[in-house]
């Protein structure tokens, strides 16, 4: 797998999710005044792998690089901001969307992944762009690995993607 998606954030984060949690959401539910808004509210959803988040620290243009895997020794030098997360993937389809698009919920979705069902953990890497400011074409990588079971995660807050 290597697919690259260019997406348009005006909020301050991306968040995944799999088809399951479209069955509990609402058509132009706030779900994320409900859900989503307080940082245990995001650990609980990163934990149970339903619906993952991570703050990029602006809004802007990013191109997430989907890899399989995990990312090499030179990727993780050159790319040192990181997190690692976990998803389920239920509907063979990875939903990638904008954080301000919880705020009114929809089952469109103009960014998908087709991934096979099952667990997969989430490597994601960047660097500040060259620029010096995030979000100027910014690019993250996204490693995604299957998994067995779903890991034990320690977020107790919100994933942040910068300094």
């Amino acid at each position: 797998m290597e697919k690259d998606i260019n997406i348009y954030i005006s909020g301050m984060g991306i968040v995944f999710h799999s088809g399951g949690i479209l069955k509990e959401i609402e058509e132009g539910q706030d779900f994320f005044a409900t859900d989503f808004d307080e940082p245990e509210q995001v650990a609980a959803h990163i934990k149970k792998g339903d619906i993952v988040g991570f703050c990029t620290g602006s809004g802007g243009d990013y191109i997430l690089k989907f890899r399989k895997g995990y990312p090499d020794a030179d990727i993780v030098e050159r790319y040192p901001i990181g997190a690692r997360l976990a998803i389920v993937i239920d509907d063979g389809k990875l939903y990638i969307k904008d954080l301000f698009e919880l705020m009114d919920w929809s089952r469109y979705c103009e960014n998908i992944l087709e991934l096979e069902n099952g667990i997969y953990h989430i490597t994601l890497c960047t660097q500040v762009p060259q620029s010096g400011i995030y979000g100027d074409d910014q690019e993250i990588y996204v490693y995604l690995q299957e998994l067995e079971e779903m890991p034990l995660l320690a977020w107790e807050g919100v994933p942040q993607l910068c300094e």
